[in-house]
């Protein structure tokens, strides 16, 4: 399976898995087809504890006291602006979107990045993300045993399973369109710790 395939593979069954955890779902009562968007971010700051400019290890500690050393490459060049002390804030953003539709379009896959980082000679700062949709279309549908076929970008078809809580399975018909959009972001600073 190439790599393009699985990542296909995977949105689909992340599709999958949030209509089988439609407890976090919300269905939108101006639609009959069922929809899902979910969403999650986390933030946290970090101190730095160590630093070694020659291998390009630093050793972060998290909030709850845990230390872990990491490598950071090249391309972050404003490294030696790191210090002892200094504090980092993540902030991790994802999301999913996921809709039925009347078929307009051919399953397709697409995905983009990009990032952004703060100029040469400033404390470190970056933002990057990835976004990726997928369209598949319902090539089959048993009400009975409440499984959908799906149809992606490569003609691959996989059979999924529709868990009881989706309401309105009853609407999804043969050519429908999934529509999935995964979003993720990370947010990276590092500013000097706040001085008393």
């Amino acid at each position: 399976m190439s790599r393009h395939s699985k990542l296909v593979f995977i949105v689909l069954s992340v599709f999958m898995l949030g209509i089988i955890v439609a407890g976090c779902s919300h269905f939108k009562k101006d639609q009959e087809k069922p929809s899902i968007d979910l969403a999650e971010e986390l933030s946290f700051t970090a101190t730095v504890e160590a630093i070694d400019y020659d291998t390009r290890h630093v050793t972060l500690k998290g909030p709850q006291g845990k230390t872990m050393t990491f490598y950071v490459n090249e391309e972050a060049y404003n490294f030696k602006e790191v210090e002892a002390g200094d504090l980092v804030d993540i902030t991790y953003y994802a999301a999913i979107a996921i809709n039925l539709e009347n078929a307009a379009k051919d399953p397709s896959f697409s995905a983009g990045a990009a990032s952004a980082r703060a100029p040469e000679g400033q404390k470190p700062e970056g933002v990057a993300y990835n976004v990726m949709d997928v369209r598949a279309v319902v090539v089959d549908i048993d009400y009975e045993n409440r499984t959908v076929d799906l149809r992606g970008p490569r003609n691959n078809v996989i059979t999924v399973e529709v868990d009881e809580k989706v309401k309105n399975f009853k609407n999804i018909k043969k050519g429908d369109e999934v529509v999935a959009k995964y979003t993720e972001a990370v947010a990276v600073s590092v500013r000097p710790a706040d001085k008393k």
